[in-house]
């Protein structure tokens, strides 16, 4: 009995694990090992799970197994997807942006162009569909390297008697007396000549304009 429970004392894992189990081997065709051991990687089942599953033995389990495998294989799969799709969005956004910045470039070689050509900032907006604001500042651009400051203040000075254009029509359309209704047209119409002619504005004028609607 002592003899007994010593040995119990020193018994291992390995003892024990030893003892429950048993070692199956056998040799297989080299074709069907690497057949099985594809299977084995794929399905993340041992080689003892195959044997069962083949000898229909703990079915269940094995079933088990092979569904939670599937699932995770699903959700791997919609990973995968949600990367791609990811992925295929940054790229458009990519894409989009760099043809929008080839588009802006366009524009403003284009622009460049027209100034060169003599064309003012409205006809040059109006051709290239610039913004006001993006056109002008284009036209200073295009002035600094071609050194033409009188052409910058010329159309700072058409820029400015469009402006002041707009009060006289808003005046004009508030129904003011007759007399006052044809100053205003006088007004007006020297006003759009000066659009068309900046640099035939006398030393006066520039500075109402300037004066009153620069900046």
């Amino acid at each position: 009995m002592v003899y007994s429970r010593r040995c119990s004392r020193t018994e291992t894992a390995r003892d024990r694990y030893e003892a429950k189990t048993r070692v199956v081997t056998f040799r297989v065709a080299s074709e069907l090992y690497e057949e099985l051991s594809k299977i084995k990687s794929d399905s993340g089942l041992s080689f003892a799970d195959l044997i069962k599953l083949g000898a229909d033995i703990a079915t269940a389990e094995i079933e088990e197994k092979l569904t939670e495998l599937g699932i995770l294989q699903q959700k791997v799969e919609e990973l995968r997807l949600q990367v791609q799709s990811a992925k295929k969005a940054a790229e458009a956004t990519v894409k989009q942006e760099r043809q929008e910045r080839l588009q802006k470039l366009d524009r403003e070689m284009e622009a460049f162009r027209l100034f060169d050509l003599g064309w003012d900032v409205e006809e040059t907006r109006l051709k290239v569909g610039m913004g006001r604001d993006e056109a002008s500042a284009r036209f200073t651009e295009w002035a600094a390297m071609r050194g033409e400051r009188e052409k910058v203040q010329e159309e700072l000075l058409r820029k400015c008697v469009n402006d002041h254009i707009g009060i006289l029509m808003t005046h004009i359309a508030m129904r003011a007396s007759r007399k006052e209704t044809e100053e205003l047209n006088g007004q007006l119409r020297r006003c759009r000549y000066l659009v068309m002619n900046p640099s035939r504005a006398t030393e006066e004028e520039k500075n109402f304009y300037l004066g009153q609607f620069g900046y």
